[in-house]
């Protein structure tokens, strides 16, 4: 693993540097890059998040689609209510945006970052992440008392009894935390293998786990002083355990920059870390794999870099 690891980052410091020049920030050094029209990080996760995928069926009859990633969601007949609570008829407009990779959940801005039953920070492994929202006449429509919405997410990892359902509750700043919640079972079907749950609201649920670890755990920290714009960075660390992907952002912040969540963080564990942000329209990336060990203090070395590269670079990573 640790070999793999390895190998890992130093292909993915090769594609960074093949056309920029980590010795100066210049966007006149990096002649693959280009300066891009927006300059938030907001706005890059806008731009090169999964798109929406656009559907529609009969309120009243209910009905199935199937996402471009293979999720089938199953809508009840008459479910969906207007905002004065009246039971619509005809067509509704179905947007639904479907995650499952490391890179999707990084670029769109979509990690595993979560909440245990005690309490707790920590984060998840991922068997797959859904939004879902329902629309007539581009007015919102609520889901009636008494109904769900059945999802089928395909399976990377096969039966697992831990796999859990999680709502996703989304802060003013676009960072994400999942709570599990218990009022759904959560079904293993095989041929071809996947997960059956049911929601009970519109917006994001994830079908996922706990990462669950033995060991002693840590809280890690990384130093943004040197950074092209601390503002606007945003810190990942990816690994991945029996296909599924683990994605943890650092939203807390200190002194110097951010950290993970307090003793949060298992010891020993190789996970590459992955830096985002933008400054005058240049985008810029860092990635640096590691094991983690306690109490440490990172630098991240951020290049500019083209929207093409910084895909190629989290692909690497999936």
């Amino acid at each position: 693993m640790k070999t793999k690891r390895l190998l890992l980052g130093i292909a993915i410091s090769t594609l960074l540097l093949a056309n920029c020049s980590k010795e100066n920030n210049n966007i006149d050094d990096c002649t693959g890059c280009s300066l891009v029209s927006y300059n938030t990080i907001e706005e890059f996760f806008e731009e090169n998040g999964v798109p929406t995928q656009d559907f529609s069926v009969d309120g009243a009859n209910g009905g199935s689609i199937t996402g471009d990633q293979g999720t089938i969601i199953t809508f009840q007949p008459n479910s969906f209510l207007d905002q004065n609570g009246t039971v619509v008829t005809g067509n509704v407009d179905i947007k639904i945006k479907e995650i499952f990779s490391a890179s999707d959940m990084v670029l769109s801005n979509r990690p595993t970052n979560a909440v245990n039953p005690g309490g707790e920070n920590t984060f998840l492994l991922s068997e797959g992440e859904t939004e879902i929202l329902v629309e007539q006449n581009g007015a919102p429509l609520n889901l009636a008392p008494g109904k769900s919405i059945r999802i089928r997410v395909p399976s990377s990892g096969g039966a697992d009894p831990a796999m859990g359902a999680f709502l996703g509750t989304v802060d003013a700043d676009d960072n994400i935390v999942w709570n599990q919640f218990f009022n759904t079972e959560v079904i293993f079907q095989s041929a071809p293998d996947s997960y059956l749950y049911d929601v009970f609201d519109m917006g994001w649920t994830n079908c996922d786990k706990f990462y669950s670890y033995p060991g002693a755990k840590t809280t890690n920290y990384v130093d943004l002083t040197s950074s092209p714009n601390a503002d606007e960075a945003r810190v990942f660390i990816i690994f991945k355990e029996n296909n599924l992907p683990a994605v943890v952002s650092f939203t807390q912040t200190y002194s110097d920059g951010v950290q993970s969540y307090v003793n949060s963080l298992p010891v020993g564990l190789e996970v590459t870390y992955v830096g985002l942000t933008i400054k005058d329209n240049q985008q810029y990336m860092a990635t640096k794999t590691v094991t983690i060990q306690n109490d440490e203090y990172l630098n991240l070395e951020f290049s500019p870099v083209s929207t093409d590269e910084i895909k190629d670079a989290l692909e690497l990573l999936n």
